[in-house]
């Protein structure tokens, strides 16, 4: 192969990119320890599975967490919260949360 793909190569290894964005705030912390609450997720490790599959940002510690996936957290765990009780069946029409002209009849 020639020189202009060295991706995959063994040339050089690039730095990683660090990125200046900002932390998770105070704020954020309190809504987000309200809402692991109400979710039921208690333990570090369970909240760090959660932070990750939600985001995509793996954590070792609240301190790492960015404020921009920690609002992504506040807007997404609600429904999580929300839907917990559920039953899910993979069947549409009786998973459905609304009655439809036909259960009205």
């Amino acid at each position: 192969m020639n020189d202009l793909l060295p991706l995959f190569g063994e040339e050089e290894a690039l730095e990683p990119i660090v990125l200046n964005e900002p932390k998770i705030t105070s704020s954020q912390r309190d809504a987000l320890r309200k809402l692991f609450r109400e979710l039921e997720v208690t333990t570090a490790r369970e909240q760090f599975a959660v932070v990750e599959e939600v985001t995509g940002q793996r954590i070792s510690s609240v301190a790492e967490l960015l404020a921009s996936s920690a609002q992504i957290l506040i807007y997404q765990l609600p429904a999580r919260i929300q839907s917990r009780g559920r039953v899910v069946t993979g069947n549409d029409w009786a998973d459905r949360e609304e009655d439809t002209w036909i259960d009205k009849l």
